[in-house]
């Protein structure tokens, strides 16, 4: 049976010591008793395009991108925290490079991996090949703010799916559930492992409460190994008599002030480390000490500097694990959450914990009496193991049982944006933005974000094209959707495939949907969002023109002939002249002369007023269309007013039916009336 292993290893974004080393100790403890596996090389989904080596360069390309979009001038926390961290990263530079380039080594080492590098996304289409998956240790189950849940983590994204299913020491921390639906489908993900072991017995209680799977709390796969194992990568430190302070996540304030008491009080050197973007640590401003800073420190080093400590101060779940395992006198400072906690009461040692107001110098604890922790030690390490090797040999002597995935799949919601694609002369048309927000891109593409769920049941419908492109009517759809972080596109043959990997001349083309036809079923576990990109055919629509005559008098005259078209008196007693033949939509008609007369008013022009499908819209000034219901001036802008002779402009609509040229009228002044009649007398009497 075929064994991938999946956690938090190579891409961990702090270079966190204990990240490469738990899968190490674990992949070595299955060889141990002779199963083979192979450690997927797996970037978190969190882990966007991070540069690991070069955090530094990650936030100068963040930076530029908040100013070329104006962001930073918003004052806003992000970008404080991300200019932050560019000039922290800035001072590390090189001490990264070196602290990266040690960790790459210890894993290439050390690991038998795959070759490829996969995330959730790719796990959705890419199959690697194994029978078996684990998924190994740590906070691997937490619920990512903004992201959600990473599934290859769960096991969930589809390659994973029919095949059996493991467990060993997974967290979820201290990051719960923001809804009910995202608490079902954490315990969905979880369901669906065939043998479940979790870290914290707060964990194995939750899950016993809420699903009917047996749950196993087991130890951290650094402990299944006797320290004896780990002898042959340490390197001893060549300092001596010191005090190891390490801190990850948090500043660690109580952890760092009680190290600094104990050193002064015994005389030690402090051997400081974090996971943290810090040039010179936090004891610059303690006075009093000696210290030894050394941020490109490797996970040899890390080892030797806990095991041949005179004292291990530190906040950090695996550092105790180590500290427990070697033997060290440790005292463990406040973490979030409560794996430090569990740790701790696991073996008895909950009296390690300090806090600021403890005082471990006048009343010092007594020394940890390692024989009671080593038998404690001795028996959970023979529990993991049982759990771990049992549920290995029975799961190579069957088949998985065959799941039925499709109904969950079936109820994932998302909303499906239009996107009119890249081109000349396009127009935001004539959506209903009281429906959902249209965008203008940089490309000079418009996308409508629409309020509305769609259901992945194959049901859904999309919506009609109502961007506007001259000289091309809508031909059309192709979807493309993001999972997570990655686009697919989806195929004529109904298969799916990365955008970034498709190539037309290989591979089946991309299917193309009717407007308004049905949105397809995507076979995914998940769907973050789907884009509609509108497809063009060449041609241009047609449509009534109606020449208005604005006004309901009785005493309107209308002097238009019948040859070209029909003359109606509305129920409302204003006149109508409708053109027979149709006009095509591409702006090279001329407006016919007005010949509409309104005793005592001038004729100023033309308002353009259209119909499409069953509403009626404002042309406006700048070439756009409002809707007549909810037309406002000081938010739209003035109505477009044209002139006898001009031609009637492209209308940037799809689906137009009928335009209606309304005359706009303005009352002559009586002074200038009466001068008019007066003309008229004098010449009557001469």
């Amino acid at each position: 049976m075929k064994i991938g292993i999946i956690s938090i290893n190579m891409y961990s974004k702090g270079l966190n010591f204990a990240c490469p080393l738990h899968n190490y100790a674990f992949q070595q403890f299955l060889l141990k008793h002779g199963i083979e596996s192979t450690v997927i090389s797996y970037k978190p989904i969190y882990f966007n395009n991070y540069d690991l080596r070069h955090p530094y360069d990650y936030y100068v390309r963040m930076c530029h991108n908040f100013e070329a979009k104006g962001r930073e001038k918003e004052g806003s926390e992000e970008w404080e925290r991300i200019s932050e961290l560019r000039e922290a990263w800035k001072e590390l530079y090189r001490e990264r490079e070196t602290r990266y380039d040690k960790f790459q080594n210890f894993i290439d080492s050390h690991y038998i991996k795959t070759e490829e590098c996969y995330d959730s996304d790719l796990l959705e289409i890419r199959d690697p090949g194994f029978d078996c998956y684990i998924c190994c240790t740590d906070v691997i189950w937490k619920q990512e703010p903004n992201i959600g849940y990473d599934r290859g983590f769960f096991l969930a994204s589809g390659a994973m799916e029919d095949k059996w299913k493991i467990s060993y020491a997974a967290s979820r921390g201290v990051y719960y559930s923001e809804t009910e639906e995202d608490e079902k489908t954490f315990l969905h993900f979880v369901e669906d492992i065939n043998a479940i072991s979790v870290r914290e017995e707060s964990l194995k209680e939750y899950l016993e409460q809420n699903i009917e799977n047996e749950v196993t709390a087991v130890i951290d796969p650094v402990l299944l190994h006797k320290k004896e194992f780990y002898d042959p990568i340490i390197k001893k430190p060549e300092t001596e008599h010191y005090l190891f302070l390490y801190y990850v996540m948090e500043k660690a304030g109580d952890t760092i002030e009680k190290a600094v008491e104990y050193a002064r009080a015994y005389g030690l050197k402090i051997v400081e480390i974090t996971d943290r973007p810090l040039k010179e640590g936090r004891l610059t401003g303690y006075e009093g000490i000696e210290k030894l800073y050394q941020y490109d420190m490797g996970i040899e080093e890390w080892l030797g500097y806990i095991k041949y400590a005179d004292c291990v101060f530190t906040n950090s779940f695996h550092a105790c694990c180590f500290s427990i395992l070697f033997e060290k006198q440790f005292y463990a400072g406040y973490r979030h959450g409560d794996k430090v906690t569990h740790v701790l009461e696991m073996f008895g040692l909950s009296d390690r914990r300090i806090s600021r107001k403890r005082d471990i110098l006048t009343v010092p604890l007594p020394d940890i009496d390692y024989d009671k922790v080593r038998a404690l030690l001795e028996a959970k390490r023979a529990e993991s193991s049982d759990f771990i090797l049992s549920a290995i040999r029975r799961m190579e002597k069957s088949e998985p049982p065959k799941r039925n995935y499709e109904w969950w799949k079936r109820r994932l919601r998302y909303r499906v944006f239009s996107n009119s694609c890249v081109h000349e002369n396009l127009y935001k048309g004539t959506y209903d933005e009281s429906t959902g927000e249209m965008k203008r891109f940089e490309t000079g593409s418009w996308e409508f974000w629409p309020k509305e769920i769609m259901q992945n049941d194959g049901l859904s419908r999309f919506r009609k094209n109502q961007f506007a492109r001259k000289g091309y009517l809508p031909d059309g759809w192709r979807i493309r959707f993001r999972i997570d972080r990655r686009w697919f596109w989806y195929l004529e043959d109904g298969s799916i495939m990365l955008q970034s990997e498709y190539k037309k001349s290989i591979h089946p083309a991309i299917k193309k949907f009717p407007d308004c036809g049905r949105i397809p079923y995507l076979p995914v576990t998940r769907i973050s969002v789907v884009v509609a990109e509108a497809l063009w055919r060449e041609g241009m629509s047609e449509y009534t023109v109606v020449y208005h005559s604005g006004t309901k008098s009785p005493e309107l005259i209308c002097q238009y002939g019948e040859e070209e078209g029909e003359i109606s008196r509305l129920s409302t007693g204003s006149v109508e002249y409708r053109i027979k033949r149709q006009t095509a939509n591409d702006g090279n008609t001329r407006i016919l002369e007005n010949k509409f007369q309104y005793p005592g008013y001038e004729f100023l022009g033309w308002r353009m007023r259209i119909r499409e499908d069953d509403r009626w819209y404002w042309y406006l000034d700048d070439g756009m269309l409002s809707l007549q219901s909810e037309y406002n001036r000081d938010r739209d802008g003035e109505r477009c007013l044209l002139k006898d002779g001009e031609m009637l402009p492209y209308i940037p609509a799809n689906y137009v039916a009928t335009v209606v040229l309304e005359a706009v009228w303005e009352k002559i002044p009586p002074t200038l009336m009466q001068k008019v009649k007066n003309r008229v007398i004098r010449g009557g009497k001469s």
